[in-house]
């Protein structure tokens, strides 16, 4: 069985995998890590944040000091969303009147 690494960031200016030297937790939701670029003609060294943002399952003891919704893995688009307008039907009167002046 082949095991697939994913690459959770990459080099913001060369596209290449990173590392991770350090990183630090910054509250119980943000963690902060620094990262360097694989490639060494780039060198690159930049900051990250990994946020929680939402829960998808309450843990089976919760933190009564940690205060983030409840939702799904994935929140969909406006788009996605059945029965909600995708709000590109037409220009606003305002904008519409200035359209092609």
């Amino acid at each position: 069985m082949t095991i697939k690494r994913r690459r959770f960031f990459v080099c913001p200016e060369c596209g290449s995998g990173v590392s991770c030297r350090t990183s630090e937790q910054i509250t119980p939701t943000i963690r902060e890590a620094r990262l360097l670029c694989n490639d060494d003609a780039c060198g690159c060294a930049f900051v990250v944040q990994i946020v929680a943002v939402r829960l998808v399952v309450r843990g089976m003891k919760p933190n009564p000091g940690l205060h983030l919704p409840v939702g799904r893995w994935r929140e969909p688009a406006n788009d996605d969303a059945p029965g909600q307008p995708a709000n590109d039907d037409e220009a606003p009167p305002e904008v519409a009147d200035t359209i092609g002046t």
